[in-house]
Parts: C-alpha cells; structure tokens; sequence
C-alpha cells in the first residue's frame, strides 16, 4: 500500500503539519521509552532490545499516523512500517554499537543505521510522494543521529550530579531525540510532498 498526500491541504498548513508531525514523533517516543524502564528491570535485557523498540516505534507510528490521516486518505499500514522500522533499525544499530565498543565509532554508526533502516522499511508506503528513496534516508539519518546526540547534550546541560533518576534521563533523552528527529523528518517529508508526485 502506498499513502497519496493531498498536496492541497499540506500547503494550506505546511507549519500545522510540521509542528504536529513534530510533536507526534517526540510524544511517541516518550510514550514509547518511559515503561521501559519497568520493562527492562522485570525482564531479559536481550527480549527488552526487541520489546521496547518494537513498542516505541508502534507508539511513534500511530502518533505520527494520527498526524498524517488528516491529509491522506488512508495510512494505516504506517504504524506497521514504523514498528518493524524501529525495532529492527534499535537492534541492529545495539548490535553494531556493542561490536564496536571503544573504537569512538560505535555511537556513530549505530544511529546512521537506525536511520537508514528506519527509512528503508518507511519509504514503500511513501515511495507515491518520494521521487528519490535518498531523501527520506538522509532526513532519517540526519534526525535520528542528531536527535540522540542532541539529547545527549541535553541531558549534560540538565544534570550534573553522578546519578540521575532513570525517569529523568529516559524523559530527555526520548523527549529530545524525538523533537530533533521529528522536525527534521517533518521539514524533509513537507519538500517532498511540495514536488510533483511519482505514480
């Protein structure tokens, strides 16, 4: 399936759009990560890497398709391509950060494939609006990779002291990476839909 955004609508309220898509990404995301917190201290970490992603990238799949169903007709398959998207895209990008621990690359890399997979699985249900697959990857590899670095500096310039509550760091660290990506992505997804489409 593939979604038809009403270009009409969009340009009537490009800023609306984006401000929502914005917010829906961050909200998806704390939505998403703050019962981690209990998930990750009732079960196996290993089934935790698969569970909490997966439940993050369905929270920000639907908030984001509650965005999106105002100016399409039907999107229902996106909050099944964001929830695949996530979870394989955390996994695979916790594989590739715990396999190159201490190289300084870790990080790095790890979030430019959480982009690039997140992209790639999104990208069908968009690929009527999106000429090019490029530009979705490189809006998601930008907004994700920015997002979690941003929300890394947040949380130095918030708390200093040695510990912080685990309901803290996970509230600024969803809550940032989501407001970075979700700008990013939401600037990206309005250019494209304000160039001819490809049927």
């Amino acid at each position: 399936m593939t979604i038809d955004i009403n270009e009409a609508k969009v340009a009537r309220n490009e800023f609306g759009m984006w401000l929502e898509w914005t917010l829906a990404t961050a909200f998806g995301m704390l939505l998403g990560f703050l019962p981690s917190i209990v998930l990750v201290n009732i079960m196996d970490l290993a089934l935790a890497r698969v569970i909490v992603p997966l439940f993050a990238g369905f929270l920000v799949g639907l908030a984001q398709w509650v965005v999106l169903r105002k100016y399409v007709n039907e999107v229902s398959d996106w909050i099944l391509a964001a929830g695949a998207s996530w979870a394989v895209g955390y996994a695979l990008g916790l594989f590739i950060m715990n396999g190159l621990t201490g190289t300084g690359l870790d990080s790095f890399v790890g979030y430019i494939l959480f982009g690039i997979i997140v992209a790639l699985v999104q990208w069908p249900i968009l690929r009527r609006e999106i000429p090019n697959v490029w530009m979705w990857i490189l809006a998601n590899v930008i907004g994700w990779t920015a997002g979690f670095y941003m929300s890394q500096v947040a949380l130095d310039l918030f708390f200093n002291g040695p510990t912080i509550a685990p309901i803290a760091s996970t509230s600024v660290i969803s809550g940032v990476s989501g407001l970075v990506a979700g700008a990013i992505t939401g600037i990206a997804l309005i250019w494209i839909v304000r160039k001819p489409e490809r049927i």
